[in-house]
């Protein structure tokens, strides 16, 4: 709100979109500087002090809102100091009047933005690698959705691809009693446990699997077998696939339930299949001259994107051009993800049918693809149809992502190619501690080990959220409720996952992940539940102050100002995280607000001796102000932590 208004006028003046501020070595000079004209001196080729002094006097005409002084500083800094206590009139009063629709925007936009996250293979239990994606996903959904956009949120489920397969096999093949063709599945689902959660039973069955290919040759050929009839759509063998499918995406729908994680949309890989898109697909490919079918060289028998022909390496002939055909004309992951993105954008003329999945613990219906579903317009229904595309996929699938995208722009599809994003992220890896507990072979030289659902090496997903709730329970000073713990856990976790910026590799460790103190989801819980409890202390004495202007103490003190500092800037850094998609941005603020009130609830006077409780002071304008300022931090720690998916207790 602040350093804005002042960005947007300098912006103006300069000619220039990079303002940056930092706060002056002497506080006096400014409540914060701007060290540009020293940046723009080389360009301009001429003193920054010069620059600075003309600014100033330009800034006076067009003085920006809140900035009571402007002067300058060797060598040409520009300094600013605040008028706080103008700050405080027009903001406070704002918040409480406005509550949780604070600087929230009053139109919709006309953009939709289509978001897909998750997309965990439906074959074994969700590790937290899988969390992070997760997670990720659905603030930015909630961010873009606070900001005015429409949108709507897909999981892609990847029922047709070989972890599915060997699942299936092992469940067929792996162990007596064996399927036999003609006979129903009764005795192959007996197979699991009645005590183990199935995800758990095929996580440990999947990784069994790697291991008895090796030692059982044969179980590889079944594995041909059974990928051909799941992805021709063969049954029965296709309609058990798809059952046991089914059954993980139920399990993977708690796990991330217990996070408040939500979709509009489930897309199944097997109806992309069934309704045709590919064949639509390469039709369109080959009609707008994007394809290339390859009669020579390594590609040869391949329909390619061209990106780049062949060319010799050290490994001898390598093309650096795009497979989407093989040879034996099967189609591979790129070309089934090409066509799913032209659906997205509504340039596919074919569509899927839906049905109701069911209702979501958070009261909202979630939709299906599905084979014997109804068309989208007899619902009522148009999803996809998108503006823009956000697909939240880790940073391995780089190159596939480029592919797709590069593929719309040859098709023509300019604008939507621009329009195509990859929310790329680093994966999850674990310490070496966390390698140990888990049993894994180390090697003194790693800092870092991949989580492998192959071997069966990672941490379980629901598993973690248990251990959290439980170093939760045993860290908190009384008994807590099981809602309050459960919800405690959902923030410490979500709060770990999105602190990390996108090209920072989480290198998971269980006694960093299952912190409860510092900078934690947690601290912000308990920094809401206090101004939630001194309000509620307030009342109960029947103090119930009325903002009045006149009740704005001058001059205000450090920790005040500092608070509304951070609640200035809560519109600011939603509305520059809807354009950087950079979730991590938004835990510094929240944390950064938390703390701003932890000094300023433990410190209102910094100078004083006593600090004097709120609900005891004497001077009743100076109390309404600090109860008001108290009310304004818990509506706005609220909305924030909303926007990051976290619950708002009133109480710990």
């Amino acid at each position: 709100m602040i350093r804005e208004g002042v960005a947007e006028v300098l912006k103006k003046l300069l000619d220039t979109d990079d303002i940056p501020f930092n706060i002056p070595p002497q506080r006096e000079l400014g409540d914060f500087s701007s060290a540009i004209c020293l940046s723009l001196a080389k360009q301009k080729k001429r003193s920054p002090m010069k620059i600075a002094q003309e600014l100033v006097e330009l800034l006076r005409l067009r003085r920006p809102a809140y900035i009571q002084e402007m002067n300058i500083s060797s060598p040409g800094y520009l300094n600013f100091k605040v008028d706080w206590g103008g700050l405080a009139k027009e903001i406070i009063p704002r918040v409480l009047k406005e509550g949780e629709f604070f600087e929230k925007p009053d139109s919709r936009l006309g953009e939709k933005v289509f978001i897909e996250h998750t997309s965990v293979n439906p074959n074994k239990a969700m590790h937290i690698g899988h969390l992070r994606n997760s997670v990720l996903g659905d603030t930015i959904a909630r961010i873009l959705k606070w900001n005015g956009f429409s949108i709507e949120v897909c999981n892609y489920i990847d029922d047709t691809g070989l972890q599915v397969v060997e699942v299936v096999t092992a469940l067929l093949y792996l162990d007596p009693p064996y399927y036999q063709e003609g006979s129903d599945f009764s005795e192959i689902w007996e197979k699991a446990p009645a005590d183990q959660p199935f995800d758990y039973f095929c996580w440990e069955l999947y990784a069994r699997f790697q291991n008895e290919t090796e030692k059982n040759p044969s179980l590889l050929a079944k594995r041909e077998t059974v990928l051909h009839q799941i992805e021709g759509g063969i049954h029965p063998i296709a309609g058990f696939a798809k059952e046991l499918a089914t059954r993980i995406v139920r399990s993977h729908l708690d796990t991330v339930a217990q996070l408040s994680i939500f979709y509009h949309l489930l897309n199944w890989e097997s109806d992309i299949i069934a309704r045709g898109f590919w064949e639509a697909t390469f039709e369109l490919l080959k009609e707008k001259g994007t394809l290339r079918f390859e009669t020579e060289g390594p590609n040869e028998g391949c329909w390619v994107v061209p990106f780049g022909g062949v060319v010799e390496t050290s490994e001898g002939m390598k093309s650096l051009d795009k497979i989407l055909v093989r040879s034996n004309g099967s189609v591979t992951y790129t070309g089934k993800d090409i066509a799913y993105q032209l659906w997205k954008f509504g340039l596919l003329k074919k569509d899927f049918l839906y049905k109701r999945w069911g209702l979501q613990t958070d009261g909202e219906m979630l939709w299906t693809t599905a084979r014997d579903g109804e068309p989208g317009d007899r619902l009522s229904k148009k999803f996809g149809h998108a503006d823009r595309v956000i697909n939240v996929i880790d940073t391995r699938q780089s190159y596939p992502q480029q592919v797709v995208v590069e593929s719309l722009r040859k098709m023509g599809f300019e604008k939507e190619a621009n329009q195509s994003i990859h929310l790329a992220y680093e994966v999850v890896n674990l310490s070496p501690l966390s390698a140990r507990i888990l049993g894994m072979e180390e090697n003194g030289e790693k800092k870092a080990y991949a989580m492998s659902g192959r071997s069966g090496a990672g941490v379980k997903a629901k598993d973690f959220i248990q251990m959290v709730k439980q170093k939760v329970i045993e860290k908190a000073d009384h008994p807590l409720e099981e809602s309050v713990a459960s919800a405690l856990a959902s923030a410490a976790i979500r709060y770990y996952l999105l602190k990390f910026t996108l090209e920072s590799q989480i290198v998971f460790d269980f006694d960093e992940a299952l912190k409860t103190t510092g900078d934690t989801g947690i601290y912000l819980e308990y920094a809401h539940a206090r101004a939630c409890s001194i309000l509620r202390k307030a009342k109960e004495q029947k103090i119930e102050p009325e903002w009045r202007d006149d009740c704005i103490p001058d001059p205000l003190t450090g920790t005040e100002i500092g608070l509304l500092d951070a609640l200035s800037r809560f519109s600011s850094t939603v509305i520059k995280i809807s354009k950087t998609l950079r979730a991590s941005q938004l835990t510094e603020y929240a944390f950064d607000l938390a703390t701003s009130f932890t000094h300023f609830y433990e410190h209102p006077d910094p100078e004083a001796d006593v600090q004097t409780p709120f609900i005891h002071l004497q001077d009743k304008g100076l109390q309404t102000f600090r109860l008001s300022l108290v009310k304004a931090f818990q509506i706005v720690m609220g909305n924030t932590l909303n926007l990051m998916g976290m619950p708002t207790l009133e109480r710990i």
